[in-house]
């Protein structure tokens, strides 16, 4: 039971270690991402974008790029280092998701084992009673197991989640970056 313990002591600290996250950078749909967009198609510069956000870092990396060819080559290092972030804790949740169950059902084996192992050793109706409440003890590290491979399975879906539509959304606004800056070259 101490290695599921542990296990579901790892799984919600990536859960709360990636809800801080995505809290602290919002949701790709928010409309200030939109608004950003909508600027960009429209040939201006956009306006309240947070420096320290994926967002601001892009357009700060590729308003210092010189020409397509390196706006291009900053896109894929800023997709490749945010990808990275985004994804931090996703192999402990797969893990997590694949040994819960399984840790479940050797804690359950295992004690199954004791307690039929006592069994032996006493007789009489009070044996019967302590064989019931020792398997409803035991099936509890199933129960466990399960329940912590179900949430790190939200958690690790809901981050995939989140961590695809961020980097749609880089893309996108560097489409628009591209589109402003082409358009931008052909009226000059």
């Amino acid at each position: 039971m101490v290695p599921l313990l542990l296990l579901s002591i790892a799984v919600a600290a990536v859960g709360v270690d990636r809800l801080r996250f995505w809290r602290r950078l919002g949701s790709p749909t928010d409309r200030r991402w939109r608004l950003v967009e909508n600027q960009l198609l429209e040939g201006s510069s956009p306006t309240g974008v947070p420096t320290s956000s994926p967002v601001g870092h892009l357009m700060r990396q590729l308003t210092a790029a010189d020409g397509p060819a390196a706006r291009q080559l900053e896109l894929q290092l800023i997709l490749q280092s945010q990808a990275a972030a985004m994804a931090r804790g996703e192999r402990i949740l797969e893990a997590a998701a694949a040994l819960g169950p399984l840790l479940g059902l050797l804690g359950t084996v295992t004690g199954l084992i004791r307690t039929f192992a006592a069994l032996g050793r006493e007789v009489g109706a009070a044996s019967m009673d302590r064989v019931a409440l020792g398997i409803s003890e035991v099936l509890v590290s199933t129960a466990t197991g399960i329940l912590v491979a179900l949430f790190a399975m939200v958690v690790l879906k809901i981050n995939m989640a989140y961590r695809s539509s961020y980097l749609a959304l880089l893309e996108r606004l560097a489409l628009s970056f591209e589109r402003n800056t082409h358009q931008l070259v052909c009226r000059g």
